[in-house]
Order: structure tokens, then C-alpha cells, then sequence
């Protein structure tokens, strides 16, 4: 179960990435490093945000991709703030 400091932490993670204006991509593994956990507890933050946002669809493979753009970055402007 994701827990709320890591969810915080992976949105503050996106905005930084995204602040520049431009499409920010990171994987799962950007996410563990950047968070300091596990794989799985990445995974499920990542699922956590994805189920309110509909940001992604499917899985999230470690060496895949996610990308967030404009409309990505809108939803998550405000969130836990």
C-alpha cells in the first residue's frame, strides 16, 4: 500500500522534473532512487496515482518509460500542497 509521504514525494518528484515546461519522462527506477525505496513500493505509488489521475495505462515495466506533458502536470498541480 502506498503510503501518503511517498505519493507526496513522487508528485514533487514530477513537478521538478516537469517545471521547465517540457515533457518530463522517468521511469520506475527514477522513482526508486529518487524516493529511496523498493521497486514494488514504487510500483504501487505509481498505481496509487495513476488510479485517481488516469494518467498511464497498463503496467508500469521498470525499464518502460512514463511521460508527463501538459495535461499530466494540470492534474497534479494542486495535489497535497
Amino acid at each position: 500500500m502506498a503510503k501518503h509521504h511517498d505519493i507526496k514525494g513522487a508528485l514533487d518528484f514530477m513537478r521538478q522534473g516537469y517545471s521547465d515546461g517540457t515533457p518530463f519522462t522517468f521511469t520506475v527506477a527514477d522513482i526508486v532512487g529518487e524516493l529511496d525505496i523498493s521497486e514494488k513500493k514504487a510500483r504501487d505509488v505509481l498505481r496509487a496515482i495513476n488510479t485517481r489521475a488516469r494518467f498511464w495505462r497498463g503496467d508500469f515495466p521498470a525499464g518502460g518509460e512514463l511521460v508527463v506533458s501538459g495535461p499530466v502536470y494540470e492534474r497534479i498541480t494542486n495535489w497535497f500542497d
